[in-house]
């Protein structure tokens, strides 16, 4: 499949869908509400994985839920509609999914990761974290100091 054909299908859904596409330098970004994405040009498998996960955003599932369910469900939909998905794709989707997961733990406890038999693992292309999470010992350090302050 060429990148041109993959540039079609891409407009072809934004267009279906009612959807405008914005320039992006970098990435991509979604507004579900304003049914607008903002992507890079399609010219590759990856940039159009990029470009599928940001209309995921607006059209697939979960997208109410919190962002690794949504960042899950974006993939899923990519996944699902694309033309094409190759080993670069996967890649690509699995590097962004465990990505979330390190933001989400630097985050802990605050960040709910998705069940164990969730599809969010499944997407991923591994096993579910550990549910235990280490308190980095900075992070310990500072709850300390501020129960001793605020008594908690």
């Amino acid at each position: 499949m060429t990148s041109e054909e993959m540039a079609q299908h891409v407009a072809a859904i934004c267009r279906d869908e009612g959807i405008r596409v914005l320039p992006h330098s970098r990435g991509g970004r979604a507004s579900k509400s304003h049914k607008v994405i903002a992507i890079r040009p399609v010219k590759s498998a990856i940039t159009y994985a990029v470009a599928l996960h940001e209309l995921g955003h607006v059209l697939g599932p979960w997208q109410s839920q919190p962002r690794l369910y949504a960042e899950a469900g974006a993939w899923k939909w990519a996944k699902e509609v694309a033309l094409i998905w190759t080993p670069a794709m996967a890649d690509k989707m699995s590097r962004s999914l465990h990505s979330y997961v390190l933001w989400a733990e630097r985050r802990a406890p605050r960040i709910k990761l998705p069940e164990d038999d969730h599809e969010f693992w499944m997407l991923r292309g591994d096993a579910p974290e550990p549910r235990t999470r280490k308190v980095p010992a900075k992070q310990r350090r500072r709850m300390r100091v501020l129960r001793m302050i605020f008594g908690r």
